[in-house]
């Protein structure tokens, strides 16, 4: 979808609004300058309405042209503010035009004469009008599909507001303050009071703008205030709620912000602790899945080619019964740690641990590369393993040997289990394959043993062929590789 512009604004509706606003300031004029301006007056019903029928026509074409030429989208501020400026500049050239247009033709008449014009179409129009139809345009805006690529131009609400709370305080004090002036110039009202209106018509604009300015900022305040704690939690972050004390409907969307936050945060430490059982991975994908399905779980699984380790520890029975639980518990995590690490490292996934044994899968998102990665897990287990059993020596627990089996194929991958209890995991030959591989290991004497199916796919890790056996629930022999270590 191309980016809007103007003309997706300028609907025929609202161009007809347009047209009676100019329409609107056309009959004030012509009421209000024939009951104040004895000049003005002493024309002609039909010279008037000439009159202003020739500058509705120049605002009207003054506006077709401004939207035409600056149809495109302007980069800093939104399409109704353009519109809204485009508005403001059609009103000052109508008033200049009126000025002119009135200078000319009757150049015997007083200055101020053509001042009332000007100051009709600058003061009502631009400045009370353009507000109005700046409203349209948002409106119009709001109801127009936006695509999805289209910039968001930072409009503050504060400034919209300022804008406004000036206008509609200082436009009627000035108005007020051009009328007494007239009276003043025309010898109908004492000096005195001009000076009177002077006076208190700037002390009011003079505390209106004040007023307007420090509301405006605190208001802006507040409002980013709301836009950053909304960043944070984009980013993450729900740890700095926003915590904003106003009595009104910025502090209770600030209160409901703060609350969805603790909401997400504690989903956050969920999604946390259940990584802790399942790998984060899978957390990720059945999360978002669940949510797309309305809690609905598809338990149907899909086929994809993945490497399967299978690691296990060596006389791990014996080892059990000789060094009491509490040390065995403490000992295995401290192996399942590194072990974990390892495959996290090198991108798998720890589907499982089977009392002492790990189950470790390989290119289920991305099959590319994961043979390489599933043997340089292996290897980086054996250096893990030298290192760890140096620790066990220095805290008095024995040694530990362990043996790796790897082998690839295709597995069918996703949920077991029931609607109120599932486990992700694989299943297919591949896996039993791999356990029948890593029992092998004891047999041959080989740490680690990969099949002819994982040594075909690597390229930089160097293995060696080792032997052809047949492995129980295996019908045809298979052919064994070890890499070097």
């Amino acid at each position: 979808m191309a980016p809007l512009t103007l003309h997706a604004l300028l609907s025929p509706k609202i161009r007809l609004m347009l047209y009676l606003s100019s329409l609107s300031t056309l009959l004030f004029v012509q009421t209000y300058c024939t009951n104040v301006c004895p000049f003005i007056d002493g024309l002609f019903v039909s010279e008037i309405v000439l009159n202003l029928s020739l500058i509705f026509l120049v605002h009207i074409a003054v506006r077709e042209l401004l939207y035409w030429r600056f149809s495109e989208p302007w980069a800093c501020c939104s399409l109704p503010r353009q519109a809204y400026y485009l508005s403001i500049i059609s009103w000052l050239i109508a008033g200049v035009a009126a000025f002119i247009l009135h200078a000319v033709r009757y150049e015997d008449f007083p200055y101020a004469s053509h001042l009332k014009l000007l100051s009709s179409y600058w003061v009502l129009g631009g400045g009370i009008l353009a507000q109005m139809e700046y409203i349209l345009f948002e409106y119009r805006h709001k109801q127009l599909p936006k695509p999805s690529s289209t910039p968001h131009p930072n409009e503050r609400i504060s400034r919209r507001i300022l804008e406004s709370f000036i206008l509609f305080t200082t436009a009627p004090t000035l108005t007020l303050v051009l009328v007494i002036s007239r009276y003043d110039y025309q010898g109908v009202l004492s000096h005195k009071v001009m000076i009177e209106v002077l006076y208190i018509g700037g002390l009011f604009i003079a505390t209106s703008l004040l007023i307007a300015l420090l509301f405006g900022r605190m208001l802006r305040e507040d409002t980013d205030r709301i836009v950053r704690g909304v960043a944070t939690i984009e980013a993450g972050d729900f740890t700095h709620p926003i915590r904003l004390d106003r009595p009104d409907e910025l502090g209770e969307i600030s209160r409901g912000i703060d609350v969805m936050a603790e909401g997400l945060a504690q989903r956050e430490r969920i999604k946390e602790a259940f990584g802790k059982f399942v790998d984060p991975v899978v957390v990720e994908t059945f999360t978002r899945d669940y949510i797309a399905e309305n809690g609905k779980i598809n338990l149907s699984g899909q086929r994809r080619h993945a490497v399967i380790l299978m690691a296990d520890i060596r006389n791990f029975t014996v080892l059990s019964e000789s060094i009491p639980a509490d040390r065995l518990v403490e000992m295995l995590n401290a192996y399942f740690a590194q072990m974990v690490e390892a495959v996290n490292h090198h991108g798998g996934m720890v589907d499982k641990f089977i009392g002492d044994a790990i189950m470790a899968v390989f290119g289920l998102t991305d099959p590319v590369g994961a043979e390489e990665a599933a043997c340089q897990t292996a290897l980086s287990m054996r250096q893990r393993l030298v290192q760890l059993n140096a620790h066990f020596r220095h805290e008095g627990f024995p040694e530990l040997d362990t043996g790796v089996g790897i082998h690839a194929g295709e597995v069918v991958a996703g949920y077991l289990g029931s609607q109120e209890r599932l486990e992700f995991t694989v299943i297919g030959s591949p896996v039993n394959v791999a356990a029948r591989i890593e029992s092998e290991t004891k047999v041959l004497q080989t740490p680690v043993l990969i099949s002819e199916t994982v040594a075909r796919k690597l390229t930089t890790t160097p293995s060696h062929f080792v032997s052809e056996s047949r492995l129980k629930g295996v019908s045809e022999p298979v052919r064994l590789y070890g890499i070097d270590i």
